[in-house]
């Protein structure tokens, strides 16, 4: 897997190496409330596997000047790309998708051996979650790469002092005949749509 490859492949780009997931990323979360207690923005850290990672590096020497432009580059390539899908985020109040604007704030860097994206998605709207039921889910549709958020690194909730705000990660909860068909997609298969709605963990915002 090259460099061009690598990148294209986390724009949903029609093809498949072997069984879901080929990559795996650390989500870190965090909601951004405004002085009135809206959400105005969520922050995304995202940690990529040492492997997807070695290959968007592979042939770079440490400390080049090559690789620091890569790794610099990196952010701008992955949000243009991810722009027409929604950032990989899907936001809902009462039911309803919210918008996002466009991702203007992104840098990407090394952490240790792997690359660290963060970006801050902006609400075309600010939501009130003390008087709407929000939720996200940070994922990849065709579950090319699977997306989950650490235990011991929870979303979190900043901005408006005082506010009585606490987040819940549901779990997925595929179904055998679910986690079979995704596993069972092999070499040349073309990604399902939608198959990683079924993967996706569910974060409610709950306030009082």
């Amino acid at each position: 897997m090259n460099r061009s490859f690598a990148v294209l492949a986390l724009a949903l780009a029609p093809f498949s190496l072997h069984a879901h997931p080929h990559a795996w990323i650390d989500v870190q979360s965090t909601i951004i409330l405004s002085a009135e207690g809206l959400i105005s923005s969520i922050e995304e850290q995202w940690l990529f596997d040492d492997l997807y990672s070695a290959a968007i590096l592979e042939g770079l020497k440490e400390d080049s000047p090559e690789k620091k432009a890569v790794v610099s580059d990196f952010a701008a390539e992955v949000i243009k790309n991810l722009g027409p899908y929604g950032y990989f985020m899907r936001i809902t109040a009462n039911g309803r998708p919210v918008k996002l604007n466009t991702v203007t704030q992104f840098k990407s860097e090394m952490k240790g051996s792997q690359l660290l994206l963060s970006f801050t998605a902006p609400l075309a709207k600010p939501v009130d979650p003390a008087h709407d039921d929000v939720s996200f889910s940070v994922y990849d549709p065709t579950y090319f790469i699977q997306m989950t958020h650490r235990p011991q690194d929870p979303p979190t909730i900043k901005g408006a002092q005082n506010h009585s705000c606490r987040t819940q990660v549901v779990p997925p909860n595929p179904t055998p005949e679910d986690i079979a068909r995704a596993f069972a997609l092999d070499r040349g298969a073309t990604p399902e749509e939608g198959l990683g709605d079924l993967f996706a963990e569910k974060v409610h915002i709950q306030c009082k």
